[in-house]
C-alpha cells in the first residue's frame, strides 16, 4: 500500500484550506480572510491555529461593507487610539460560532484537499513505474467484461486497467492470481463533472490512472533485461531489434560489444535455461534469438530463423526490398504459418523480404530481362545512339508472401485506396484488409488514423457478388467480344489458357 502519512506542512494546508472554506460559506469571500499557526513549549511542543479577518479602517459614513471594512469608533475599541482611518487591522475569528453549514463545507475541502494530496503522491510513485515491470493482483473483471483491474500496491481506489489488447492470446487468468505487467502508460485520471441537487457544477478528478500490457513487444524485453541484467551491463549482450506478434512468435535480434563472445548463446543461456524461463512467462510463445549485422544482407538472413537461407539479393536497396533464396523444404517454414515468420523478420531488419526458391527467382529474373528488351524496342527515333540510356523501372508488384500475409488475405493497397494513406497504413503495419478489421476504432486513432480515414476504408470495401462477374472479356488479338469461360475465340481462332 501506498504510504498516506502527511508532513506538517501538508496538514497546516489542508487545515487552513477547510477554515478559509467555512469563512468563505459565511461571508461570501475569503480574500481577506488569514490562518496563522503559533508554536509553544521548547521540548513538548504544541502548536495552535487562529483565524482573523482582514477589516480596512474607514469613517462612519463611509462604512458600507462589515466583511472588509471597520469603522474607526470599533477600531479604536479594538487596536487603541492610535488607529487611524486607512489602517488595516486583523480581527481575531472564533470558528467555533460557524454554523453548521460553513462547518460541513469545511469538511468537505478538507475531505477534497487531502484525497487531491493522496492522489498527487499516487501518480509521482506510479509515474516513476512507467516503461519498467511489477507484479499486480487480479482483482476483477472491469464494465465490459475483458479488462481487468489490478491492484498493484495502490488500493482499491487506484486499480490499474490491464485492457483486452494488452492481454496475450494465450492468456488464462482467474482472480487473484498474481502476475507480473509492464506498465505501459501512466495518466492523471478523467476528469468527471457532475452537478449537484442546486445544478451548480462540481468537478473531480478520478484518481490516477495506470495502463498495464503483457501483449506488447516491450514486456519481452522488460522481460530480458531483468533475466539479462549482467550481460547487459558489461556488454555482453546488447538488444538492437524486437518484433513481437503476441501469442505466437518473437524475434530478438542481439549484439555484442565484446569480440570473443556469441551473444545468442549468451541470451539463449545454457541448455537454453534463460531463454526458457522467459518463454515460460509468456505462456509458451516462441522467441527466436538471432544474431544482429550491420551488412542487411546478413541481417536478412539471420532474421528468418527457424528457415536455413541459401542467399540473399538486395534487388531495390532505396525501398529496402530483397529476395530471400531458400530450398523447396524450407520455403513453408521461413514464411510461416500466416506470413508470421517473414512479416516478424520484415519488422525486425525494417526491410521487404519476399522469400522465393531457386526456381521462382530464375524465373522473376528473367522477366525483368524480357521487360528490359522489350522496353529497348521503343525508343523514340531523336534519341542519339551516343547519349546514355536511361532505363526507368516499374515499381515490383508485391505478393502477399512479399508483405508478409497470408495467402489468402486482400492487400490493403488492393482496393483503391491513396497511395499516401496506403503507406499510412503501412507505416501503422496494417498490411491486409484482414488485419484493418482486426482493430477497432479506438486502436486504429491511437495509431494515427484519423476516423475519416477509417471510413474511407471501410467505404473502400465491396462484397463482390455473381452479378459483379463480368460475362464477356475482349480477345488480346482481334479485340472481338468473346463470352466468359471461352477457351477460343470465336472470331479469329486464338487460344485462351486461364490461371
Amino acid at each position: 500500500m501506498l504510504e498516506r502519512e502527511m508532513t506538517f506542512f501538508e496538514v497546516k494546508s489542508i487545515i487552513k484550506d477547510m477554515l478559509k472554506s467555512a469563512y468563505k460559506r459565511k461571508f461570501g469571500t475569503d480574500e481577506n480572510a488569514e490562518v496563522k499557526f503559533f508554536e509553544k513549549g521548547e521540548r513538548n511542543k504544541r502548536y495552535y491555529v487562529e483565524m482573523f479577518a482582514k477589516k480596512l479602517v474607514v469613517e462612519e459614513e463611509n462604512y458600507y461593507n462589515e466583511v472588509t471594512e471597520i469603522p474607526l469608533d470599533e477600531a479604536v475599541e479594538v487596536a487603541g487610539d492610535e488607529v487611524e482611518v486607512g489602517d488595516e487591522l486583523e480581527i481575531s475569528l472564533n470558528p467555533k460560532t460557524f454554523e453548521y453549514s460553513a462547518v460541513q463545507s469545511a469538511k468537505q475541502r478538507g475531505q477534497q484537499v487531502s484525497k487531491e494530496m493522496t492522489d498527487d503522491k499516487t501518480f509521482i510513485k506510479a509515474k516513476s513505474m512507467e516503461f519498467s515491470l511489477i507484479k499486480g493482483e487480479l482483482k476483477k473483471i472491469g464494465k465490459n467484461n475483458a479488462d481487468w483491474l489490478v491492484d498493484i500496491g495502490f488500493g482499491d481506489e487506484n486499480l490499474a486497467v490491464f485492457p483486452v489488447r494488452g492481454q496475450s492470446p494465450r492468456q488464462t487468468s482467474e482472480t487473484g492470481d498474481t502476475i507480473r505487467f509492464y506498465v505501459e502508460k501512466v495518466d492523471r485520471g478523467d476528469e468527471i463533472v457532475t452537478k449537484d441537487k442546486a445544478g451548480k457544477t462540481k468537478k473531480k478528478k478520478r484518481g490516477v490512472k495506470i495502463s498495464l500490457s503483457r501483449s506488447s513487444k516491450e514486456f519481452v524485453k522488460a522481460l530480458l533485461e531483468a533475466q539479462l541484467r549482467e550481460e547487459i551491463e558489461n556488454g555482453t549482450v546488447v538488444i538492437k531489434a524486437m518484433a513481437r506478434q503476441a501469442g505466437i512468435r518473437t524475434k530478438v535480434a542481439v549484439d555484442t560489444k565484446k569480440s570473443d563472445v556469441d551473444p545468442v548463446g549468451a541470451t539463449v543461456g545454457k541448455a537454453g535455461a534463460k531463454i526458457i524461463t522467459i518463454m515460460n512467462e509468456i505462456e509458451g510463445e516462441k522467441i527466436d534469438v538471432v544474431r544482429y549485422n550491420d551488412d542487411p544482407i546478413v541481417f536478412i538472413a539471420n532474421s528468418l530463423i527457424p528457415a536455413q537461407v541459401q542467399r540473399v539479393v538486395e534487388i531495390d536497396p532505396q525501398s529496402k526490398y530483397a529476395v530471400a533464396i531458400v530450398d523447396d523444404s524450407q520455403q513453408g517454414i521461413a514464411i510461416g504459418q500466416g506470413g508470421v515468420n517473414v512479416k516478424l523478420a520484415k519488422t525486425l531488419c525494417d526491410w521487404i523480404i519476399d522469400v522465393k526458391t531457386k526456381t521462382q527467382f530464375n524465373e522473376m529474373d528473367q522477366t525483368q530481362m524480357i521487360q528490359e528488351q522489350v522496353s529497348s524496342l521503343f525508343k523514340p527515333e531523336t534519341e542519339s545512339d551516343f547519349a546514355p540510356e536511361t532505363v526507368v523501372e516499374e515499381p515490383v508488384a508485391l505478393t502477399n508472401e512479399q508483405i508478409g500475409i497470408a495467402a489468402d488475405e486482400t492487400p490493403i493497397a488492393d482496393i483503391g485506396l491513396s497511395a499516401s494513406l496506403v503507406k499510412k497504413l503501412h507505416d501503422a503495419d496494417i498490411w491486409s484488409i484482414e488485419e484493418f478489421f482486426e482493430y477497432t476504432d479506438e486502436e486504429l486513432l491511437e495509431r494515427d488514423i484519423t476516423a475519416e480515414e477509417i471510413e474511407t476504408v471501410r467505404g473502400s470495401v465491396e462484397v463482390v457478388t455473381e452479378e459483379d462477374v463480368a460475362e464477356e472479356f475482349e480477345c488480346p488479338v482481334c479485340h472481338a467480344m468473346v463470352p466468359a469461360g471461352s477457351n477460343v475465340c470465336p472470331n479469329c481462332g486464338t487460344e485462351f489458357e486461364f490461371e
